[in-house]
Protein backbone atom coordinates (compact mmCIF):
# COMPACT_ATOMS: atom_id res chain seq x y z
CA UNK A 1 0.00 0.00 0.00
CA UNK A 2 1.66 3.30 -1.13
CA UNK A 3 0.30 6.09 0.69
CA UNK A 4 1.09 9.57 -0.84
CA UNK A 5 -0.48 12.65 1.03
CA UNK A 6 1.05 14.54 3.93
CA UNK A 7 0.09 12.56 7.06
CA UNK A 8 1.86 14.17 9.84
CA UNK A 9 4.22 16.87 11.07
CA UNK A 10 7.56 15.99 13.14
CA UNK A 11 9.29 18.05 14.98
CA UNK A 12 12.78 19.20 13.73
CA UNK A 13 15.30 21.28 14.15
CA UNK A 14 18.60 22.18 12.00
CA UNK A 15 21.44 22.80 14.21
CA UNK A 16 24.54 24.12 13.24
CA UNK A 17 27.60 22.92 14.48
CA UNK A 18 30.83 25.17 14.15
CA UNK A 19 33.47 22.89 15.27
CA UNK A 20 36.99 24.42 16.82
CA UNK A 21 39.71 22.00 16.62
CA UNK A 22 38.77 20.73 19.73
CA UNK A 23 35.39 19.20 21.25
CA UNK A 24 33.91 22.34 21.78
CA UNK A 25 31.13 23.60 19.47
CA UNK A 26 28.68 26.18 18.70
CA UNK A 27 25.34 25.25 17.77
CA UNK A 28 22.61 28.11 16.44
CA UNK A 29 18.95 27.11 15.72
CA UNK A 30 17.79 27.24 12.34
CA UNK A 31 14.30 26.61 12.81
CA UNK A 32 12.00 24.23 14.52
CA UNK A 33 8.66 22.74 13.70
CA UNK A 34 6.66 21.38 16.50
CA UNK A 35 4.40 18.66 16.56
CA UNK A 36 3.30 15.91 19.16
CA UNK A 37 3.23 13.82 16.58
CA UNK A 38 4.02 9.65 18.28
CA UNK A 39 5.89 8.58 15.46
CA UNK A 40 9.33 6.91 16.30
CA UNK A 41 12.07 7.62 13.53
CA UNK A 42 15.78 6.65 12.58
CA UNK A 43 18.24 6.39 9.36
CA UNK A 44 18.30 9.34 7.31
CA UNK A 45 18.97 9.03 3.49
CA UNK A 46 19.15 12.00 1.13
CA UNK A 47 17.50 12.28 -2.28
CA UNK A 48 19.14 14.85 -4.52
CA UNK A 49 16.88 14.62 -6.91
CA UNK A 50 13.96 15.46 -5.05
CA UNK A 51 16.08 17.52 -2.65
CA UNK A 52 14.63 15.68 0.41
CA UNK A 53 15.73 13.27 3.18
CA UNK A 54 14.22 9.84 3.38
CA UNK A 55 14.04 7.89 7.20
CA UNK A 56 12.11 4.84 8.45
CA UNK A 57 9.89 4.05 11.32
CA UNK A 58 11.40 2.80 14.14
CA UNK A 59 7.84 0.83 15.32
CA UNK A 60 6.32 0.20 11.88
CA UNK A 61 6.69 -0.64 8.61
CA UNK A 62 6.59 2.75 7.38
CA UNK A 63 8.87 5.01 5.18
CA UNK A 64 8.52 8.87 4.91
CA UNK A 65 10.60 11.84 3.41
CA UNK A 66 11.09 14.92 5.09
CA UNK A 67 11.14 18.59 3.45
CA UNK A 68 14.08 20.90 4.56
CA UNK A 69 10.87 22.25 6.40
CA UNK A 70 10.11 19.38 8.50
CA UNK A 71 7.05 17.91 6.79
CA UNK A 72 6.82 14.46 6.60
CA UNK A 73 5.48 12.66 4.21
CA UNK A 74 4.49 8.70 4.12
CA UNK A 75 5.27 7.33 0.99
CA UNK A 76 5.51 3.54 1.72
CA UNK A 77 3.42 1.65 4.10
CA UNK A 78 3.80 -1.91 3.90
CA UNK A 79 0.15 -2.92 5.71
CA UNK A 80 1.09 -6.49 5.21
CA UNK A 81 3.80 -7.04 7.19
CA UNK A 82 2.54 -5.04 10.09
CA UNK A 83 0.43 -7.58 11.08
CA UNK A 84 3.65 -9.65 12.05
CA UNK A 85 5.34 -6.89 14.39
CA UNK A 86 7.38 -5.54 11.26
CA UNK A 87 9.50 -2.64 10.66
CA UNK A 88 12.14 -0.86 8.78
CA UNK A 89 16.12 -1.22 9.64
CA UNK A 90 17.66 0.44 6.96
CA UNK A 91 16.88 3.12 3.92
CA UNK A 92 19.43 4.08 0.93
CA UNK A 93 18.81 5.93 -1.82
CA UNK A 94 20.33 4.74 -5.56
CA UNK A 95 19.24 8.21 -7.48
CA UNK A 96 21.39 6.85 -10.83
CA UNK A 97 19.37 4.09 -11.36
CA UNK A 98 15.83 5.57 -9.27
CA UNK A 99 15.61 3.13 -7.23
CA UNK A 100 15.02 3.46 -2.99
CA UNK A 101 16.17 0.42 -1.23
CA UNK A 102 14.42 -0.62 2.16
CA UNK A 103 15.57 -3.46 4.19
CA UNK A 104 12.81 -5.08 6.41
CA UNK A 105 13.54 -6.16 10.14
CA UNK A 106 11.73 -9.41 11.53
CA UNK A 107 11.27 -10.75 7.92
CA UNK A 108 14.95 -10.19 6.70
CA UNK A 109 13.55 -8.57 3.48
CA UNK A 110 15.38 -6.14 1.13
CA UNK A 111 13.15 -4.45 -1.51
CA UNK A 112 13.27 -2.09 -3.96
CA UNK A 113 10.91 0.98 -5.30
CA UNK A 114 10.81 3.06 -7.71
CA UNK A 115 12.04 6.38 -6.77
CA UNK A 116 9.25 8.25 -8.49
CA UNK A 117 5.94 6.31 -8.29
CA UNK A 118 7.28 4.40 -5.16
CA UNK A 119 6.12 1.31 -6.32
CA UNK A 120 7.93 -2.02 -5.61
CA UNK A 121 10.03 -3.54 -8.08
CA UNK A 122 11.86 -6.04 -6.40
CA UNK A 123 12.12 -8.01 -3.23
CA UNK A 124 13.79 -10.90 -2.21
CA UNK A 125 14.52 -12.56 1.37
CA UNK A 126 17.99 -13.21 2.97
CA UNK A 127 17.84 -15.83 5.47
CA UNK A 128 21.46 -15.81 5.45
CA UNK A 129 21.55 -12.18 7.82
CA UNK A 130 20.17 -14.46 10.86
CA UNK A 131 17.87 -11.43 12.10
CA UNK A 132 17.39 -8.09 11.39
CA UNK A 133 19.88 -6.02 8.30
CA UNK A 134 22.13 -3.24 10.35
CA UNK A 135 22.58 -0.90 7.64
CA UNK A 136 22.56 -0.79 3.43
CA UNK A 137 24.94 0.62 1.02
CA UNK A 138 24.33 1.31 -2.72
CA UNK A 139 27.44 0.69 -5.46
CA UNK A 140 25.98 3.73 -7.89
CA UNK A 141 28.31 2.41 -11.05
CA UNK A 142 26.24 -0.92 -11.39
CA UNK A 143 23.54 -1.09 -8.86
CA UNK A 144 24.73 -3.72 -6.30
CA UNK A 145 23.25 -3.11 -2.73
CA UNK A 146 25.09 -4.54 0.15
CA UNK A 147 23.59 -5.36 3.45
CA UNK A 148 24.82 -5.62 6.86
CA UNK A 149 23.53 -8.29 9.44
CA UNK A 150 22.69 -6.77 12.82
CA UNK A 151 23.36 -9.93 14.40
CA UNK A 152 26.39 -11.57 12.51
CA UNK A 153 29.74 -10.24 10.74
CA UNK A 154 28.74 -10.59 7.58
CA UNK A 155 27.98 -8.24 4.40
CA UNK A 156 25.79 -9.34 1.45
CA UNK A 157 26.31 -7.91 -2.14
CA UNK A 158 22.69 -8.77 -4.06
CA UNK A 159 21.13 -7.40 -7.03
CA UNK A 160 17.85 -6.23 -6.68
CA UNK A 161 16.10 -6.43 -10.14
CA UNK A 162 13.91 -9.57 -11.37
CA UNK A 163 13.30 -11.61 -8.49
CA UNK A 164 16.69 -10.56 -6.53
CA UNK A 165 19.75 -12.46 -6.79
CA UNK A 166 22.66 -13.00 -4.15
CA UNK A 167 26.15 -11.97 -5.77
CA UNK A 168 28.65 -12.49 -2.95
CA UNK A 169 28.95 -13.10 0.68
CA UNK A 170 31.86 -11.69 2.93
CA UNK A 171 32.02 -12.40 6.27
CA UNK A 172 34.30 -11.00 9.10
CA UNK A 173 36.64 -12.70 10.90
CA UNK A 174 34.83 -11.48 14.48
CA UNK A 175 31.26 -12.55 13.87
CA UNK A 176 29.45 -9.26 16.45
CA UNK A 177 26.54 -7.53 14.33
CA UNK A 178 27.31 -4.86 12.48
CA UNK A 179 25.57 -1.67 11.33
CA UNK A 180 26.50 1.81 9.38
CA UNK A 181 27.59 0.70 5.96
CA UNK A 182 29.14 3.17 2.86
CA UNK A 183 30.28 2.14 -0.57
CA UNK A 184 33.51 4.01 -2.49
CA UNK A 185 34.01 3.61 -6.39
CA UNK A 186 37.33 3.80 -6.60
CA UNK A 187 39.90 1.85 -8.84
CA UNK A 188 39.82 -0.96 -6.54
CA UNK A 189 35.97 -0.28 -4.85
CA UNK A 190 35.68 -1.21 -1.32
CA UNK A 191 33.10 -0.56 1.21
CA UNK A 192 33.84 0.37 5.30
CA UNK A 193 31.48 -1.01 7.33
CA UNK A 194 30.95 -0.50 10.92
CA UNK A 195 30.43 -3.00 14.01
CA UNK A 196 27.60 -2.00 16.47
CA UNK A 197 29.26 -3.22 19.45
CA UNK A 198 32.37 -2.36 19.41
CA UNK A 199 32.74 0.65 16.94
CA UNK A 200 35.43 -1.03 15.11
CA UNK A 201 35.39 -0.22 11.31
CA UNK A 202 36.29 -2.59 8.57
CA UNK A 203 37.70 -1.86 4.78
CA UNK A 204 36.27 -4.62 2.71
CA UNK A 205 37.09 -4.53 -1.31
CA UNK A 206 33.67 -5.57 -2.66
CA UNK A 207 35.51 -7.41 -5.61
CA UNK A 208 38.02 -9.60 -4.09
CA UNK A 209 36.24 -9.94 -0.20
CA UNK A 210 40.08 -8.83 1.58
CA UNK A 211 39.29 -7.36 4.68
CA UNK A 212 41.14 -5.07 7.45
CA UNK A 213 40.22 -3.49 9.69
CA UNK A 214 40.86 0.47 10.21
CA UNK A 215 43.05 1.27 13.26
CA UNK A 216 42.89 4.63 15.09
CA UNK A 217 46.29 7.47 14.92
CA UNK A 218 47.44 7.82 18.15
CA UNK A 219 46.79 6.31 21.89
CA UNK A 220 42.34 5.32 20.87
CA UNK A 221 42.02 1.63 21.09
CA UNK A 222 38.75 1.89 19.51
CA UNK A 223 37.40 4.23 16.97
CA UNK A 224 34.21 5.38 17.59
CA UNK A 225 32.81 2.91 21.11
CA UNK A 226 29.53 1.52 20.23
CA UNK A 227 29.16 3.24 16.62
CA UNK A 228 25.65 3.28 14.47
CA UNK A 229 26.22 5.08 11.62
CA UNK A 230 28.49 6.15 9.01
CA UNK A 231 28.10 8.86 6.31
CA UNK A 232 30.83 9.44 3.63
CA UNK A 233 31.98 13.06 2.10
CA UNK A 234 33.49 13.58 -1.89
CA UNK A 235 36.63 13.80 0.10
CA UNK A 236 36.48 10.61 1.15
CA UNK A 237 36.40 11.11 4.81
CA UNK A 238 33.84 9.98 7.08
CA UNK A 239 31.27 11.69 9.48
CA UNK A 240 30.49 9.16 12.11
CA UNK A 241 27.80 8.83 15.19
CA UNK A 242 28.78 6.64 17.60
CA UNK A 243 28.01 5.69 21.00
CA UNK A 244 24.76 8.13 20.15
CA UNK A 245 26.50 10.85 21.43
CA UNK A 246 29.13 11.63 19.87
CA UNK A 247 29.87 12.68 15.87
CA UNK A 248 33.68 11.77 14.80
CA UNK A 249 35.02 13.32 11.64
CA UNK A 250 37.67 10.87 10.31
CA UNK A 251 40.31 10.97 7.87
CA UNK A 252 42.32 8.53 6.39
CA UNK A 253 45.93 8.81 4.03
CA UNK A 254 43.77 6.86 1.30
CA UNK A 255 44.46 4.05 2.16
CA UNK A 256 42.26 3.69 5.18
CA UNK A 257 44.87 1.46 7.57
CA UNK A 258 44.69 4.22 9.79
CA UNK A 259 42.91 7.37 10.41
CA UNK A 260 42.49 10.03 12.54
CA UNK A 261 39.46 11.58 14.45
CA UNK A 262 39.67 15.21 13.79
CA UNK A 263 36.48 16.37 16.00
CA UNK A 264 34.67 14.53 18.85
CA UNK A 265 31.47 16.12 19.71
CA UNK A 266 29.44 15.89 22.85
CA UNK A 267 26.05 16.20 22.00
CA UNK A 268 24.04 18.64 23.93
CA UNK A 269 21.64 17.78 26.60
CA UNK A 270 19.92 14.70 26.29
CA UNK A 271 20.19 14.47 22.82
CA UNK A 272 21.30 11.51 20.76
CA UNK A 273 22.57 11.30 17.75
CA UNK A 274 20.95 7.65 15.99
CA UNK A 275 21.63 8.40 12.42
CA UNK A 276 24.12 10.59 9.92
CA UNK A 277 24.21 11.07 5.97
CA UNK A 278 25.93 13.61 3.56
CA UNK A 279 23.92 15.89 1.21
CA UNK A 280 25.57 14.78 -2.19
CA UNK A 281 28.86 14.00 -0.33
CA UNK A 282 29.03 17.63 1.23
CA UNK A 283 27.25 18.66 4.28
CA UNK A 284 26.90 16.07 6.97
CA UNK A 285 23.50 16.19 8.35
CA UNK A 286 22.23 14.30 11.75
CA UNK A 287 19.33 12.71 12.90
CA UNK A 288 18.38 13.23 16.94
CA UNK A 289 15.77 10.84 19.21
CA UNK A 290 15.03 14.00 20.96
CA UNK A 291 12.19 15.45 19.27
CA UNK A 292 13.29 14.12 15.68
CA UNK A 293 15.53 16.94 14.96
CA UNK A 294 18.30 17.42 12.14
CA UNK A 295 21.95 18.74 12.98
CA UNK A 296 23.91 20.41 10.01
CA UNK A 297 27.20 19.41 10.86
CA UNK A 298 29.90 21.56 10.20
CA UNK A 299 32.32 19.47 8.50
CA UNK A 300 36.38 19.49 8.63
CA UNK A 301 36.18 20.54 4.76
CA UNK A 302 34.41 23.70 5.56
CA UNK A 303 36.90 24.43 9.08
CA UNK A 304 40.08 23.89 6.85
CA UNK A 305 38.31 26.78 3.86
CA UNK A 306 37.71 29.14 6.96
CA UNK A 307 41.25 29.14 8.41
CA UNK A 308 42.96 28.91 4.92
CA UNK A 309 40.60 32.31 4.24
CA UNK A 310 41.85 33.59 7.92
CA UNK A 311 45.56 32.96 7.09
CA UNK A 312 45.45 34.66 3.59
CA UNK A 313 43.83 37.79 4.60
CA UNK A 314 46.40 37.69 7.73
CA UNK A 315 49.38 37.24 5.59
CA UNK A 316 48.04 39.67 3.10
CA UNK A 317 47.27 42.68 6.33
CA UNK A 318 51.23 41.59 6.91
CA UNK A 319 51.95 42.17 3.89
CA UNK A 320 50.45 45.94 3.16
CA UNK A 321 51.56 46.42 7.02
CA UNK A 322 55.27 45.86 5.62
CA UNK A 323 54.91 47.75 3.12
CA UNK A 324 53.13 50.84 4.51
CA UNK A 325 55.88 50.72 7.29
CA UNK A 326 58.60 50.74 4.82
CA UNK A 327 57.10 53.50 2.59
CA UNK A 328 56.68 55.61 5.77
CA UNK A 329 60.70 54.99 6.51
CA UNK A 330 61.80 55.55 2.80
CA UNK A 331 59.37 59.22 2.90
CA UNK A 332 61.01 60.25 6.58
CA UNK A 333 64.51 59.22 5.01
CA UNK A 334 64.01 61.95 2.45
CA UNK A 335 62.93 64.25 4.56
CA UNK A 336 66.08 64.35 6.71
CA UNK A 337 68.43 64.77 3.83
CA UNK A 338 66.22 67.90 2.33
Amino acid sequence: MIMKRPILLVSFSVLLFLLGPTSASFVHTIFTINSSSPVQLSSLAWDPICKHFVVRSIDSPKVYTVSDSGTANCIISETSLNIIGEFVASVAVDHVHHLLIVAFSNSSIVAAYDLKSYRKVCSMLLPQLNGAPGGVAVDMENGEVFVTSSRRGIVLKVRLDGDGSLILEYKLNDNQGLGGIVHVNDESPYILVMQSTTGKIFKVGSKDGVMKEVLPRGKSNVLAPIGNAIALHNDLSLTVSANRKLLLSLESDGTWTRVSVNVNITVENSDQSIAVKTQEGKKAYALSNQWWKVWLVRHMYDLRMALFCVKAVAEIFLMLSVTYRDMRQIHESKKKKK
